[in-house]
């Protein structure tokens, strides 16, 4: 039986390979990564990909995403009724950790197994704060003496990486549930209705999902060779802002927006230039926006038009939207917990337009469920281009996160 490291010698040779010439080498046959196949189970899946974090072929999943450094290998998450280990968690330069799920494909069930099981351990892992993690990587590798673990293994990679900034990025990636999420596997057939249902139901909004195919090949000399793959991927989850006639907000749809843009390309290139339009609309107030309150993180893109500006539970977040004729700001509050929250605003709107000095106003569905909306628009008659217009969301989303943050954390002291 070949050792590892012979194997993983080769392993470079045939990526690089096949990224040459764009074909397989006739002397080269396909043969699949089986469980019980010798030493290829997951175990030996996770452990090579964490010696050879290039075979995460993270630049090629996401653009400019760079490269991939592996920190801890079985991260303990703990859950009710006891605690979940994760393959791999990694990070990639920008601060944003990615999780790695191994599993090798025995059936349908094994593959939406997995897709739910690297969701739960992407909603365990955003319950922790840096330090936590930090304590969790301490435990779990030989680094206990180390100060800042998780920054010492990036800067081995990227020397020039600032500290601060780095933490910083970590702590929002945490806080938003940031997270790149990967399967690994062989022969991946990915079942794309149960991703998307799997995605949708999931709450981390900002994830990024993408498969990893591990073809494995052997040649005439029974050499055992590696080529990563993605067979499919999915961006980030979009979401849309449903309006009614008169332009108030409705409710938020999950919308495949990179598949919108590139249908838009072919068949309606002037809707494609406005939403490019759009999006540059967006980043310049992601971009410029100024909170007073200081733990309050950078807004984050929605989808076409809108963006989300971070909140704490039970609010989750502010969306920030233009329509055709408005543009506004909006809390969505459903579920038992946001509906009581929403009501107790409600309790208090006189004095919250007080002391804020807006006209918010207050909806209940009038389906009779729970939920509740906490608005703010003007009509786009009042702002006569887009820089009145990114000053208008600017001002008043700043007013609404200090108006807000204070009585979230209010609440959550009552409520605890």
């Amino acid at each position: 039986m070949m050792s590892l490291r012979y194997r993983l010698r080769g392993f470079k040779l045939v990526a690089m390979l096949v990224e040459s010439d764009g074909q397989r080498s006739s002397s080269f046959r396909r043969t699949r990564l089986r469980a019980g196949e010798g030493a290829q189970d997951e175990k030996w899946l996770q452990t090579l990909l964490f010696a050879r974090p290039d075979l995460v072929i993270l630049d090629r999943m996401e653009a400019d995403a760079g490269a991939f450094v592996p920190i801890v290998r079985e991260l303990p998450l703990a859950r009710e009724g006891g605690v979940v280990f994760l393959d791999i968690l990694g990070i990639s330069r920008s601060g944003r950790l990615v999780l790695v799920e191994c599993k090798l494909w025995r059936n349908p069930q094994a593959r939406r197994e997995v897709i739910a099981q690297i969701l739960e351990y992407a909603a365990l892992a955003r319950g922790l704060s840096y330090s936590d993690l930090t304590a969790k990587v301490r435990q779990s590798t030989a680094r206990r003496s180390s100060a800042n673990p998780i920054y010492e293994l990036a800067r081995q990679k990227w020397p020039d990486l600032d500290e601060s900034g780095f933490v910083d990025a970590v702590s929002r990636s945490l806080d938003l549930g940031d997270f790149h999420l990967i399967v690994a596997g062989d022969g991946i057939r990915s079942d794309l209705h149960a991703i998307s249902d799997h995605l949708n139901a999931s709450g981390l909004a900002a994830a990024r999902f993408s498969l990893l195919e591990i073809q494995l090949w052997k040649d005439d000399q029974d050499r055992t060779l590696i080529v990563p793959s993605v067979p499919v991927r999915t961006e980030v989850i979009q979401q849309r802002v449903l309006m009614t006639e008169t332009g108030r907000p409705l409710r938020i749809e999950e919308t495949g927006d990179d598949v919108a843009e590139a249908s838009e390309q072919v068949v309606d290139p002037e809707q494609a230039k406005q939403r490019a339009s759009n999006r540059i609309f967006w980043q310049s107030f992601i971009d410029t926006v100024k909170f007073d309150h200081p733990d309050q993180p950078v807004p984050r893109h929605g989808g076409n038009n809108w963006v989300r500006v971070p909140l704490p539970e039970p609010v989750k977040w502010m969306t920030a939207y233009r329509s055709r004729d408005k543009l506004g700001l909006f809390l969505a509050l459903s579920d038992d917990e946001g509906f009581a929250f929403y009501e107790w605003l409600e309790g208090q709107a006189d004095a919250l337009r007080q002391e804020s000095g807006l006209p918010l106003t207050f909806e209940q569905d009038p389906s009779g469920s729970n939920k509740g909306q906490v608005s703010l628009t003007v009509p786009k008659a009042e702002l006569v281009d887009d820089i009145a217009q990114l000053e208008w969301l600017r001002e008043r989303a700043n007013r609404l996160v200090t108006l807000f943050r204070p009585l979230i954390s209010r609440w959550v002291d009552q409520a605890a």
